[in-house]
């Protein structure tokens, strides 16, 4: 029999996820009576709590999602025993998000990247000459 126990939520919002096969335990026969105590049917309602753990617990053919402020009695023991026997939980990394695709006309350049950081020349027009001064009498 497996047991496995994924956490999620938290300030970081990340899964982690513990699992033991019982029968690979020192004590088989303690899990076992633990399992068969568990409240299986009577698991308290999901109630979750902004930036609080949530507790998915699987073990065939039953599971349940509790959240962490509820997590009391058996259902404590249990996640504290599979997270004991597991030593190397398994926390899968998030996802890379893509880099933002920009417009094509808005794509820059190499030419336009350099344009952008070079001042513009001035003008090859000759310089404006004086106005012809008008005497007035």
């Amino acid at each position: 029999m497996k047991v496995q126990v994924w956490r999620s939520g938290g300030l970081l919002g990340r899964r982690v996820e513990w699992a033991v096969v019982v029968d690979e335990q020192p004590d088989p026969d303690q899990w076992y009576l633990l399992i068969y105590e568990i409240p299986w049917n009577e698991h308290p309602a999901e109630n979750t709590m902004p930036d609080r753990y949530t507790y998915e617990i699987h073990c065939e053919p039953h599971e349940a999602v509790i959240p962490e402020q509820q997590l009391v009695g058996p259902w404590r023991e249990l996640v504290d025993r599979v997270r004991e026997a597991d030593p190397n939980p398994q926390r899968p990394r998030p996802e890379s998000q893509p880099a933002p695709k920009l417009e094509p006309e808005s794509a820059p350049t190499p030419e336009s990247d350099q344009e952008s950081r070079t001042p513009p020349e001035s003008p090859r027009d000759p310089q404006p000459q004086p106005e012809a001064e008008i005497e007035c009498d």
